[in-house]
């Protein structure tokens, strides 16, 4: 199996060379640019998010990116998730489609149910409700892509 900086190689050329493509093909620049930041959101939120003991490259990243801190918060933000899944590599968190979908619901539910516990403590204000703009449309499109490539790699080497 390829490691995590092999995926994440793969998922930046992934990115710079099909963002210019698209551009290519008449679509405006913030197309590309959707697209090619749902690639690079593919580096933090991996099909690999199913580790349960071990550090992943994805935390690797945050850690980088923000500190110590941020990466154990990122691996505890996603510690429920990884025991979820029955096992690493498991069709529901590396399948093509399936497994990206997942992780965006489970990214998107856990703050939404932190909001309504805390809605129920404290007065908050109603979330406001997420529309499916064409630009999250390509991000997700760009995620897709680079999860179904980190599947296909996994399956060929």
């Amino acid at each position: 199996m390829p490691s995590g900086k092999i995926h994440a190689f793969a998922t930046c050329v992934t990115a710079g060379a099909l963002a210019p493509v698209i551009c290519l093909t008449g679509q405006p620049i913030t197309t590309a640019l959707g697209f090619a930041a749902g690639c690079m959101i593919g580096l933090v939120v991996t099909p690999d998010l199913d580790v349960r003991q071990r550090s992943t490259h994805a935390e690797t990243i945050m850690r980088r990116s923000g500190g110590c801190l941020v990466g154990a918060l990122w691996n505890l933000l996603w510690l429920p998730y990884a025991y979820l899944i029955p096992r690493h590599r498991h069709p529901l968190s590396h399948w093509p489609i399936l497994g990206t979908v997942l992780r965006l619901v489970y990214l998107l539910a856990v703050p939404a149910v932190a909001w309504w516990v805390l809605g129920h403590i404290i007065a908050l204000p109603v979330l406001p409700h997420l529309a499916l703009t064409p630009l999250i449309g390509w991000g997700i499109a760009g995620l897709a892509l680079v999860d179904m490539l980190h599947y296909l790699m996994d399956r060929i080497f």
